[in-house]
């Protein structure tokens, strides 16, 4: 992963100027092992570390025009197989800075952290790749902006007072995985993607330098055949530039379709790199129940139809038959030592590693048995190719073209998608889509059952956990399908989710990439749900490279299942952490609710297991930065002495 430390000042500013400097002076003192410095100039500070054989670098802009950190493609070059590793010319410096570092945008893709300088009109210009998958967090400290992908390493580097972020703990508690400007601790700001930070003088302005929105708001690729084509080769193009900086990848391959597609674009990439795939199962769940506590039966029907169990060890094996590639399988097991949570590094928020806990172990022993230099996933597949069981396709199209003669077709494949009948879909389809009355998601997590203190709970709204993308001036003009869509682009990276094997090998998410977004936001939802089926056009796009098994398939590997079994045997621990633990003794978690939860005969049925080991997760969290807190404030109180 990009581990990158940035100081920004106005180099015009003589107080800013001192404490920069200061600043500076501190960071040059340390002794790090495998930090180097990325640009120093004036007004612009910056370092990076990483994994010796990572693709991320850094690329300066000409005549102190600031620095690009991570990995950056070109976009117009008629062979995108190659990330850029010269330096920015005089021209195309000048060209970035003239339009605030809106070129970077639109000619280059990549994962990556900019941060600009043009002298001429003193502004600095700071944003991060627009699907975000390079961590950017900010933190005003007197006159000068601090950047950093971690918040550990600022923690280490300058003692100050934090604070709770109470508003947000809470809001995770409810559901962890959003996306927000703020974050849990107080005054420390998570960078949207694509947002730009314009500092002129100290003062911050934002300019959305790219606009999901605005991209999905003039559809152009409505007909199947050019859809299916134009994604095909997006994919292949956008897959065969990652590979390309690798000459060892290890393919964490599911046996679902996104992480089967990958495998695919992996076995005709042109630099046809060493590929292992890497499968982990979850064995004897037998026929678990999954439990959706305070969804309606009928939706929780159509979310267990399409819940698939944990063992998909006979799909990747498919995969890995067709393509004649070594499968390395390993295990999840029930017993996982959830003690282990306390020993994650320092997060902005609640760390979900109890997620991915035998994953990191067992990347650690692939980099040290095969030698790993990164780790493929088809994480973000569902988001950008559409994967749902909402009724949206015959309602966005009745929103852009109305009772049209294809009405009846999409009204009968949104049928076959949602499960509902044809005059459900209808009726749906007159109300939300020729109508234009608001659609609302059968399920809204801030109406779930929760085990927060009432005044906490009743205070949820959507406006809650709504991203800034809900601000976007075409957003609320799209359909709703097309609306749900933009949505997924907002919690589509998964760096939160990289632990210890991202010290020493990348983690790339090749379909969470921009041109990959871009051409999948201007497909109609119901071209993107082709044939009634979710992530239709993609199995459309590569289907004479998928086994016909994982093309067809519906179902989908859940966790849900394994995390009941996972409470159940931590019952004691669950216990003795929480019911007289910070989140309770603080106000956030009603300690009657959480004792009658944990004494139940089962407890998934009140909340769900995931929700649970989530409130374990943000405990921790919580202790750490308390006793943070209680250090820091001795070391600041020393200091003064």
């Amino acid at each position: 992963m990009n581990r990158y430390f940035a100081l920004v000042s106005d180099p015009g500013n003589s107080a800013a100027a001192r404490k920069f400097t200061s600043l500076r002076a501190r960071w040059s003192a340390r002794t790090l092992s495998g930090w180097s410095i990325a640009c120093d100039i004036p007004g612009i500070f910056a370092v990076h570390a990483g994994p010796s054989r990572q693709a991320a670098k850094a690329l300066p802009l000409d005549n102190n025009g600031g620095i690009v950190l991570g990995t950056l493609f070109r976009s117009d070059s008629s062979n995108e197989a190659g990330s850029i590793s010269n330096d920015f010319t005089a021209g195309e410096t000048r060209k970035i800075l003239d339009s605030g570092g809106r070129r970077l945008i639109e000619k280059y893709w990549g994962s990556y952290i900019a941060i600009l300088w043009d002298d001429s009109t003193h502004r600095h210009h700071v944003f991060r790749d627009p699907v975000g998958n390079a961590a950017c967090y900010r933190i005003r400290h007197e006159d000068v902006d601090i950047f950093f992908s971690h918040i550990d390493d600022f923690v280490n580097f300058l003692p100050i007072h934090f604070s709770i972020n109470r508003r947000h703990l809470a809001r995770r508690l409810v559901f962890s995985r959003f996306s927000s400007r703020d974050t849990g601790i107080e005054n420390v700001e998570n960078l949207p993607p694509g947002e730009c930070l314009c500092i002129l003088r100290g003062d911050a302005m934002r300019t959305q330098l790219w606009d999901p929105a605005a991209i999905a708001a003039t559809p152009r690729l409505e007909k199947l055949e050019s859809s299916a084509k134009a994604l095909r080769e997006t994919v292949e193009r956008t897959v065969d530039a990652w590979a390309s900086c690798y000459g060892n990848i290890t393919l964490r391959l599911s046996g679902g379709l996104d992480s089967s597609i990958l495998a695919a674009c992996l076995a005709s990439a042109s630099s046809q790199p060493r590929v292992t795939y890497f499968n982990i199962a979850i064995d004897g769940l037998g026929r678990e129940r999954l439990h959706l506590p305070g969804i309606d039966a009928a939706t929780a029907d159509k979310l267990r139809a399409i819940a698939g169990h944990g063992d998909e060890r006979y799909f990747a094996r498919l995969v890995a038959q067709r393509w004649n590639a070594p499968l390395v399988q390993a295990y999840r097991s029930q017993a996982m030592d959830l003690r282990r949570l306390r020993h994650t590094p320092m997060t902005t928020q609640p760390s979900m590693y109890f997620t991915v806990m035998e994953n990191d172990d067992a990347e650690l022993d692939m980099v040290r048995s095969h030698g790993t230099e990164a780790f493929f996933s088809g994480q973000a597949g569902d988001s950008v190719f559409l994967a749902t069981s909402q009724p949206i396709g015959a309602i966005d199209y009745a929103f852009m073209h109305g009772c049209s003669k294809d009405l009846w077709e999409q009204l009968r494949n949104t049928a076959k998608l949602s499960r509902e009948s044809l005059w459900t879909v209808l009726g749906k389809t007159i109300r939300h889509g020729v109508l234009s009355h608001p659609y609302r998601s059968p399920v809204c997590v801030w109406e779930l059952p929760t085990l927060l203190n009432k005044e906490l709970a009743d205070s949820m709204t959507a406006v809650d956990f709504a991203s800034h993308l809900h601000s976007l001036e075409a957003y609320a003009h799209l359909p709703p399908g097309k609306k749900n869509h933009v949505a997924g682009v907002a919690g589509s990276a998964y760096y939160d989710f990289v632990f210890d094997s991202g010290e020493y090998a990348d983690h790339i998410d090749p379909l969470n990439s921009q041109p990959v977004w871009e051409l999948m936001l201007q497909v109609p939802s119901y071209t993107a749900l082709a044939g009634g089926v979710s992530r239709g056009l993609a199995r459309i796009a590569f289907a004479d490279v998928l086994p016909a098994e994982i093309r067809k398939r519906q179902m989908k590997g859940v966790g849900g299942p394994f995390y009941q079994q996972v409470v159940r045997r931590n019952r004691d621990h669950l216990r003795e952490q929480l019911i007289d633990g910070q989140l309770v003794t603080q106000g956030y978690l009603d300690r009657k609710k959480l004792v009658d939860c944990l004494a139940a005969e089962e407890p998934s049925m009140i909340i769900p297991a995931p929700v649970m080991l989530n409130y374990l997760a943000a405990e921790i969290w919580l202790r750490r930065w308390t006793q943070t807190q209680h250090s820091q404030h001795e070391i600041l109180r020393s200091a003064s002495a």
